[in-house]
C-alpha cells in the first residue's frame, strides 16, 4: 500500500525528509525454484515446454547502442515470448524483497528527493560532475564532507540528476544510489546495502542479469550471508563475467550519508543500541566500497558524509588515501552567496502573497549574514515567517532582533550556536499554556521516532490521533500542539500523507531535542517519553476481559497489545534506576487479564499492523524465560514487597501463558485466527514449551495435555505446534524435545486422534516415534536446566 506522494513545502531547501519506514516481508524462492525446477542448463539455454505453443530454439544476444552490456533473449515461443525478459523479472523480484528501497534516490519514501535550490551549491556540482567525466586523471572514489547544515545530500540528489540529463553516449551513468538514514531501521544499517546496489546495477545494466541468476539460484541464502561475500557473488562475479568489461564506461554509484550508518544489522536485545558499534559499521561500509574498487569494475563511487573523526582517519590512511579524492563543501564554493540567492527568491515569494510584490525587507541582510552560510539556517527561518496567520515582516523582525540581544555562552557556543538559538526562538514562541502539551506530544513523536512504535501504514494525523487517545488527550490535541513548530516539523497543511517518522525536516532539531546542553527547558528524554508511553499501554489494556476475546477492539487498544511488550524491553534500562516506577508497573501487570490480553495479540494480527521481523510478544519468547519475562532485567533487592511481587507477576505470567495456550487449543468456539496468526502462535508456543519441559513433572502440564488432545477447531493451530517442535529438534535440548514428541504421540494414540490418520500427520515421517522416551536424555537436560534456575533465583 503506497502512500500518496507529499508535496515539498515553499522554503524546504536542503531538508532532509523523514523516510517511512516500511516493512519487508519474507520472500520464498518460488519464482526462482519454478524456473530451475526442470531447467538443466549448461552455459546455454534449453527450451521450455509451455502447452499450445511450439517452441522455436533462438537464444540470441544483442547489445545496447553505445554500451559493452548485453541483453540476452532466450527461446521465444509463438514469436512473443521472451525467456530473458521473464528471467530477469524474477531476478529483479528477488533482489527487490530484500532490497532497501527508502534508500534509493527515486524512492517514494523521499519523496520529494532533497535537491538544491536553483542557482547555489552550482561550484560544487560542477567540481564533483568533472570529477566523474575525467576519465584520464580520476582517482575512482570522491569523498564529499561538510558539518551538518552544509547540504550534502541535496549536492548528491542534484549531482544525480544532472548526469541523468546530460547527452552522455551511454545511458544511466549514475547506476546506484544508497542515502543512509539514521531514522530509518532499512537505511541505518549496512544488512541492505549490497543487495541494493546489486538490484540497481541489474536494472542499469541488464547484462548482469545472467550472472546474478547463476548466483541466486546455486545458493538462495546469500542475502543472508556476509557482506562481503554478497559484494562478490552478487557485483563482482556478474561483472567478470561480462564481455568486454574493460571498454565499458565507468558508471557512477552514489552512497550519501555513511556517519548515518549508526546500526550494526546484527539483532540485539536492544533493536536500537547503537553506539558501541557505529564507528566499527562505518567503516566497514568505506571498507566494502574499497572493495569493490579493487576488483577494478567499472564503477567510480561518490561518498558524502559528515568528517567524523574515524571516518577521516580511515580515509586518510593507506591504501585509502591512493584512491581517494577529498572534496570538503565547507570550503568551496560561496556559501553565503548561495544562502543570499535563495533568501532573496524565497522572500520575493512571501512578499507576492502578501500582494506587496515591491516592498522590500529590511532584515534580510541581517538574516543573510547570522546564516554564516548555513542553509539549513536560512530555510528553517523562512518556514517560520512563511505562516499564513502571522505577520512575515514581524516574524523575521523578531528572529534578527532577538538574536542580536541573545550572546550565546560558552554551553552552546558552536559554528552552529546560531541555528540552535533559532530552535529557542521557535520553541519559546509557542503560546506558554500550550507548552506542557507541546513538550508531550514532541516526546511521543521522539519515542515514535526511535522506531519502537508501530505506525509503518499511518499518516501523521492518523498517527498522532493514536497517541492522543493513547494518552487520553481530547481529540486533535497533538496536531494542534505541534502546529507552532511547521518550520521544524511537516505538520499541518500539505503534509496530510506523510508519517510521523518524517515528521522532523532536518535532524539537527531532533539532536538539539536529545541534547540537554543545547535545548535547555526543551530537552527531550525519550526513553522517560517510552516509559509513560508502555503505562498508558498497560491502562489501555485494562479493558479487555475474557468476555471480549474474539470482539473487534478499538484500534488504540490493538495498538498497546501490539507495542507493549517490545518497548517494556527497550525500558526496563530507564525503570531499572526507579525501582517505585518499575514496581507501579509491575502492579499493573498484575492487575491486568493478560490470559485474556495474549488471546487478544493473535486475535487481532493483522499484516498491516506489525512487523513481521519483530512480531508481537516476539521479546516475551525469544530472549527470556516467558514466566520470568517481567523481572528478568530487574535489579531485585532483598526487600520482602520487592521479592514478593516479584514472585506474583511471575506466577502471574506463566498462569497467563498456560491458561491461553491451553484455550487456543481446546477451544469450542472458533477463534478467527489468521495464518500468520496460527503461524507466529505456533512458533511461540514451541519456544514456551522449551520452559514448560524444564519441569520435573512436564508432562503433567496443561499444555501438554491440550497439544494431546486439541479441539476439533484447534487441529491445524496443533499440527503447526508439532510442526515448530520438529523444526526444533536441531536446536539444544534435542532430547527432552524429542521425549516431548513421543509423550504427544502416546496420548494421540490412547485418545485415537484424528491427526494421526491425517496425510500431513507431522509423526509420519519420524522411524523413532514408537520408541520409549529416552530418560537419560531428559534427566540430563532437565537437570542443567533446573540447577541453572536456581542459581539465577539464589
Amino acid at each position: 500500500m503506497l502512500r500518496p506522494k507529499r508535496q515539498l513545502d515553499q522554503g524546504s531547501v536542503d531538508a532532509d525528509g523523514r523516510p517511512l519506514q516500511r516493512r519487508r516481508s519474507s520472500i520464498t524462492q518460488e519464482s526462482i525454484d519454478r524456473r530451475g525446477e526442470h531447467d538443466e542448463r549448461n552455459d546455454e539455454t534449453h527450451d521450455r515446454r509451455t502447452q499450445g505453443h511450439s517452441a522455436v530454439h533462438q537464444s540470441t544476444v544483442y547489445y545496447q547502442q553505445s554500451s559493452n552490456a548485453p541483453i540476452l533473449n532466450g527461446n521465444n515461443y509463438g514469436s512473443i515470448h521472451n525467456n530473458m525478459h521473464n528471467f530477469t523479472l524474477d531476478i529483479l523480484q528477488f533482489l527487490c524483497q530484500h532490497a532497501a528501497m527508502g534508500a534509493m534516490h527515486k524512492s517514494e519514501d523521499r519523496f520529494p528527493p532533497p535537491l538544491c535550490h536553483p542557482g547555489t551549491r552550482d561550484f560544487v556540482i560542477r567540481r564533483v560532475i568533472g570529477w566523474y567525466l575525467d576519465k584520464d586523471e580520476r582517482k575512482e572514489i570522491m569523498w564529499v564532507h561538510a558539518p551538518l547544515g552544509y547540504g550534502k545530500t541535496a549536492v548528491a540528489g542534484t549531482v544525480k540528476e544532472r548526469l541523468d540529463v546530460m547527452a552522455l553516449d551511454f545511458n544511466n551513468p549514475v547506476a546506484a544510489t544508497f542515502f543512509f538514514l539514521r531514522s530509518s531501521a532499512e537505511c541505518n544499517s549496512p544488512a541492505r546495502f549490497i543487495i541494493t546496489l546489486a538490484y540497481q546495477l541489474a536494472q542499469s545494466i541488464p547484462g548482469l542479469c545472467p550472472g546474478l541468476e547463476v548466483a541466486i539460484k546455486s545458493d538462495p541464502g546469500i542475502v543472508k550471508m556476509a557482506l562481503e561475500d554478497q559484494l562478490v557473488e552478487l557485483i563482482v562475479k556478474p561483472f567478470k563475467s561480462l564481455p568486454d568489461l574493460d571498454t565499458m564506461p565507468n558508471r557512477l554509484v552514489i552512497v550519501d550519508g555513511i556517519d548515518e550508518c549508526i546500526n550494526s544489522g546484527r539483532e540485539s536485545l536492544e533493536k536500537k543500541k547503537y553506539a558501541e558499534d557505529q564507528e566499527a559499521v562505518q567503516i566497514r561500509v568505506l571498507n566494502l566500497i574499497h572493495c569493490l574498487h579493487s576488483h577494478h569494475l567499472p564503477l567510480a563511487f561518490l561518498i558524502l558524509s559528515r568528517p567524523e573523526a574515524w571516518i577521516k582517519r580511515h580515509i586518510e590512511s593507506r591504501p585509502f588515501s591512493d584512491i581517494v579524492e577529498p572534496l570538503d563543501l565547507y570550503k568551496v564554493g560561496d556559501h553565503m552567496n548561495d544562502v543570499k540567492r535563495f533568501v532573496r527568491v524565497e522572500l520575493s515569494r512571501i512578499a507576492e502573497r502578501l500582494e506587496e510584490p515591491d516592498e522590500e525587507w529590511p532584515e534580510e541582510e541581517a538574516l543573510v549574514r547570522k546564516s554564516e552560510g548555513h542553509m539549513v539556517y536560512a530555510a528553517t527561518v523562512i518556514r517560520h515567517i512563511d505562516d499564513e496567520y502571522g505577520d512575515p515582516r514581524q516574524l523575521l523582525k523578531d528572529i534578527v532582533e532577538s538574536s542580536r540581544t541573545n550572546s550565546p555562552d560558552m554551553s552552546h557556543s558552536t559554528p552552529f550556536s546560531s541555528l540552535y538559538e533559532l530552535y529557542r526562538q521557535i520553541m519559546r514562541s509557542c503560546p506558554e499554556r500550550n507548552r506542557s502539551l507541546m513538550m508531550e506530544v514532541l516526546g511521543d513523536v521522539m519515542a515514535a521516532e526511535r522506531g519502537t512504535l508501530s505506525f509503518w501504514y499511518y499518516a501523521d494525523n492518523e498517527a498522532l490521533g493514536v497517541l492522543d487517545r493513547l494518552s487520553k488527550r481530547p481529540p486533535g490535541s497533538g496536531v494542534k500542539a505541534l502546529r507552532p513548530l511547521h518550520a521544524v516539523l511537516h505538520v499541518g497543511r500539505g503534509n496530510e500523507n506523510s508519517t510521523i517518522y518524517q515528521l522532523f525536516i532536518h535532524s539537527s532539531f531532533k539532536e538539539f531535542l536529545e541534547s540537554p546542553h543545547l535545548s535547555f527547558e526543551f530537552a527531550v528524554d525519550a526513553k522517560e517519553e517510552l516509559a509513560r508511553l508502555v503505562s498508558a499501554m498497560l491502562d489501555r489494556m485494562m479493558s479487555i476481559t475474557t468476555d471480549t476475546i474474539g470482539s473487534k477492539l478499538e484500534d488504540v487498544c490493538v495498538f498497546a497489545l501490539h507495542n507493549w511488550c517490545w518497548n517494556w524491553c527497550l525500558s526496563n534500562e530507564k525503570w531499572s534506576k526507579s525501582k517505585t516506577t518499575y514496581l507501579h508497573l509491575l502492579n499493573k501487570v498484575i492487575a491486568l487479564n493478560l490470559t485474556a490480553c495474549i488471546i487478544q495479540t493473535y486475535c487481532s494480527l493483522h499484516p498491516n499492523l506489525y512487523d513481521p521481523e519483530y512480531p508481537p510478544l516476539y521479546y516475551l519468547f525469544n530472549f527470556s524465560e516467558p514466566s520470568k519475562f517481567f523481572v528478568k532485567s530487574m535489579e531485585l533487592d532483598r526487600c520482602a514487597d520487592t521479592l514478593s511481587i516479584a514472585h506474583k507477576v511471575t506466577s502471574h505470567a506463566q498462569s497467563s501463558l498456560d491458561n491461553a495456550f491451553t484455550f487456543m487449543l481446546q477451544a469450542i468456539t472458533p477463534l478467527a485466527l489468521s495464518s500468520d496468526a496460527v503461524e507466529l502462535l505456533a512458533r511461540n508456543c514451541a519456544l514456551y514449551l522449551d520452559e514448560v519441559t524444564s519441569q520435573p513433572n512436564w508432562r503433567e502440564h496443561k499444555v501438554v495435555r491440550a497439544l494431546g488432545t486439541p479441539g476439533a477447531n484447534r487441529i491445524d493451530l496443533c499440527k503447526a505446534i508439532l510442526c515448530e517442535l520438529y523444526d526444533g529438534l536441531d536446536h539444544p535440548h534435542k532430547g527432552t524435545k524429542h521425549n516431548l514428541l513421543k509423550h504427544i504421540y502416546k496420548i494421540m494414540v490412547r485418545e485415537k486422534n484424528p491427526i494421526l490418520e491425517s496425510e500431513d500427520n507431522p509423526f509420519r515421517w519420524d522411524d523413532e516415534i514408537d520408541e520409549p522416551e529416552s530418560e537419560s536424555n531428559y534427566k540430563s537436560d532437565s537437570e542443567s536446566l533446573t540447577s541453572s534456575i536456581d542459581s539465577d533465583e539464589e
